[in-house]
């Protein structure tokens, strides 16, 4: 009976060592709803390595148990699933890091709502560049009528502009997604102006004005990388710390065992 309650004290010692490694880092999930408040959004299953599968409840609240990562480790996610719905802020969740004290923000869109948009922008700015490649070609076909332009010259610089149309609508695609996900309920003053753009069918403007914030935008994303940095070295300082703490706890436990041997 002694040795059984022995060994019980032991495992609860050793059960306290590993809750110890854990990290628990909850995620608030929301609906979005274009220019409308967000909303949250219930029974959305996440996956991530190392901490298993969770669902989201009726406040589209969901927690993670990290099994052995730590704060500052990346997070990386295995499966999003809810029906119908597409991750919306996907280059904020491509970064994720665990940071416990920091709820996760995880914004889905409904597939649907989502090409929409898509498809809105689209059709506005492929208008916008079928206007511009009309305007050129009259332009190079009044050339060639008033003699500026041999016939040669008028077929290459046909050629061209057809080329360049060609590009920019490749490229488009790329575009038209990153300016859909602009969050239409917290517009910065620099997003606001480049929608304004995008619907005027000022495309290229509008791509400009983007790569400029993109800049600004990496560098602020460096600095909270730093500060991250910063926080992640006083985490690994408090985890060494529980570590070491484990370790007396666990070489107490070995002295336990080994005297009760005896």
């Amino acid at each position: 009976m002694r040795m059984k309650r022995n060994l019980i004290l032991a495992l609860l010692l050793l059960s306290a060592v590993g809750a110890s490694a854990q990290s628990s880092q909850p995620v608030q999930i929301l609906e979005y709803n274009g220019s409308e408040a967000k909303t949250p959004l219930q029974g959305v299953g996440l996956t991530v390595a190392n901490a298993g599968a969770a669902m989201s409840d009726a406040q589209g609240v969901l927690t993670l148990n990290f099994r052995t990562s730590k704060a500052g480790d990346p997070v990386v996610i295995r499966r999003i699933e809810k029906a119908g719905y597409e991750i919306f802020n996907k280059e904020a969740v491509e970064q994720w890091t665990i940071a416990p004290q920091v709820p996760f923000q995880l914004v889905l869109c409904r597939s649907d709502k989502f090409r929409k948009l898509c498809d809105q922008y689209s059709q506005v700015a492929s208008e916008s560049y079928g206007r511009q490649l009309q305007k050129e070609k009259s332009r190079l076909a009044a050339e060639r009528q008033a003699g500026r332009l041999k016939e040669e010259e008028y077929q290459a610089e046909l050629i061209k502009v057809q080329d360049e149309y060609d590009e920019q609508l490749e490229n488009l695609d790329l575009y038209v997604e990153k300016f859909a996900r602009f969050d239409l309920s917290e517009l910065s003053e620099q997003e606001r102006q480049i929608i304004a753009l995008v619907q005027e069918g000022k495309i290229d403007e509008a791509i400009t004005r983007y790569e400029q914030m993109d800049l600004l935008g990496s560098y602020m994303s460096q600095t909270k990388d730093i500060h991250q940095i910063s926080t992640a070295q006083d985490s690994l300082s408090e985890i060494r710390n529980n570590k070491a703490e484990a370790l007396d706890t666990l070489r107490q436990v070995i002295d336990f065992m080994e005297n009760v041997k005896k």
